[in-house]
């Protein structure tokens, strides 16, 4: 099929990739099996958001968590450090990291007007990663 596609189009075979939009891809012949990962991106942005020395935790959120909805004036500072919190969250989410999808859902639905506590447990899924 390759060598159908390079007679159509001008293009030349890299092989087998072994990188795809940040993600990692290895390869084990001898199993068939493939390993996607997003470790160096989880790397950048723990360092991004000064997380890289920070404690583990067992969960995405902490047991029984429930986020009270903002009342007050939206700070812009604030609201653009969450959202990028929760976009970095949400492309790891989407990319390999099916296991937070919950929390990152539920902490995303506090963007337009996130409180400090809000980022505080958004930062709490990377200790959590």
């Amino acid at each position: 099929m390759k060598e159908k596609f390079m007679k159509v189009w001008e293009c030349r075979d890299l092989g087998a990739a072994k990188e795809n939009l940040g993600m990692e891809i290895q390869r084990n012949p001898s199993t068939g099996s493939l390993i996607v990962d997003q470790v160096k991106y989880l790397d950048k942005i723990l360092k991004c958001f000064d997380m890289q020395d920070c404690n583990p935790a067992n969960t995405p959120l902490p047991e029984k968590y429930d986020p009270v909805v903002s009342t007050g004036e939206s700070n812009s500072k604030l609201r653009s450090q969450y959202q990028s919190v929760i976009g970095s969250l949400l492309y790891l989410m989407l990319g390999t990291r099916p296991d937070i999808a919950f929390a990152v859902i539920k902490m995303s639905q506090f963007s337009a007007s996130p409180t400090e506590d809000h980022l505080n447990h958004a930062k709490y899924i990377f200790r959590y990663l």
